[in-house]
């Protein structure tokens, strides 16, 4: 009775494998289905290793991390603090002032900023006084 119900038991799991095994994907069918490759992507970037290797391979290429920060700065907090960070950064802020002047639409944003306040305007004034330094 016992090596009847071991048999019974085998065959039943062996059945049960076989129809799991028929239930799966393939990879293919996981990236073409667009909720499937969302629930991947989101699952792998939960994963901490998976991340960090997702993101070098965005990053190792010039092309790659284009068009990376191009999609996010389609997003407007990502270009604030792309914003910030360059003006942080000394060597670059030269380089985004120049180049906000050199824009007639933002050289006029400034300009109204600088005299708009009170403050700045006096301090603007104050500081046209003076004579220029050396170079």
């Amino acid at each position: 009775m016992n090596a009847a119900r071991r048999g019974t038991l085998a065959v039943g799991a062996a059945l049960v494998a076989v129809v799991l095994a028929g239930c799966t994907k393939s990879i293919d069918e996981i990236i073409m289905n667009p909720s499937d490759k969302d629930e991947v992507i989101a699952k792998l970037l939960a994963d901490d290793v998976a991340k960090r290797d997702i993101m070098t391979k965005l990053a190792a290429k010039d092309d790659t991390k284009k068009e990376m920060a191009e999609t996010l700065l389609g997003d407007t907090t990502i270009k604030a603090m792309a914003v910030d960070k360059m003006a942080a950064d000394t060597n670059q802020r030269t380089a985004l002032i120049q180049k906000l002047l050199a824009d007639a639409a933002a050289h006029a944003e400034i300009l109204t900023a600088l005299t708009g306040n009170e403050a700045t305007r006096k301090e603007l004034q104050d500081l046209l006084k003076k004579p220029l330094p050396k170079k």
